[in-house]
């Protein structure tokens, strides 16, 4: 088992960053494997949340959804629901539209930091294992967005790696900064300290945020619509 994680851990991580769509591009064949076997929460880290989406949810924005993991739980307790899943790998969306075939999914192949965020549209908005890339600041603008497509009551469920320190927060932003590319650009994991990352939903206006769940360094994030 040991050699099988040395293995998994070669594939998924190298000494260059590479970009982050050709990276999971290159990786979709093996994302499963990796995200139910080899990382903090496995795949409770996908099952939970469609547990703690809302009674009667409807229309779901899942972003960087990847292969669709956490879709089938969901389907499963709301199977009339109509996701919007978005994710910036076409191998990993082809994935996931085999995995969701028969059920209300429509995939866009793109950053969702371009996304059009629409006014009022989502009773709850996902995300699972993808914003651990991004910057404070990119998270604040995203968030934001986020809260306004949001319907009354809605939530945002976050599941993704938080840090254990300020310092190692830091040190992998410099690290980053080294390397001379925006946050984003190229896979590099820069994941917040909880603290700060609830310090971020509350500068976007999010009515409280908490913890649901965690894991190891995997945690799922609850956060309210704001009251508009």
């Amino acid at each position: 088992m040991k050699k099988l994680k040395n293995r998994v851990f070669a594939v998924w991580h190298t000494d260059m960053p590479e970009p982050m769509g050709a990276f999971f591009n290159a990786r979709a064949a093996r994302y499963d494997e990796v995200h139910t076997g080899h990382i903090a929460g496995g795949r409770a880290s996908k099952d939970l949340v469609a547990a703690h989406l809302p009674e009667g949810t409807r229309d779901v924005l899942d972003l960087g959804c990847g292969t669709g993991l956490e879709l089938e739980a969901l389907f499963a307790r709301f199977p009339d629901a109509r996701v919007l899943g978005i994710d910036l790998a076409e191998d990993m969306l082809a994935l996931l539209r085999t995995r969701c075939a028969g059920f209300d999914v429509s995939t866009r192949c793109m950053s969702y930091f371009d996304y059009d965020f629409p006014f009022a549209q989502f009773d709850a908005v996902i995300s699972v294992m993808s914003l651990h890339h991004f910057s404070p600041a990119q998270k604040l603008a995203l968030y934001q967005k986020v809260g306004r497509t949001l319907r009354p009551g809605g939530v945002f469920l976050n599941c993704d790696y938080i840090i254990g320190s300020p310092f190692r927060e830091r040190r992998n932003f410099c690290r980053l900064r080294r390397l001379r590319v925006p946050p984003g650009e190229v896979h590099f994991d820069t994941p917040l300290t909880l603290r700060h990352e609830l310090s971020v939903l509350r500068q976007a206006g999010f009515a409280c945020g908490m913890v649901l769940w965690s894991q190891g360094s995997t945690q799922l994030l609850r956060a309210e619509a704001f009251r508009r």
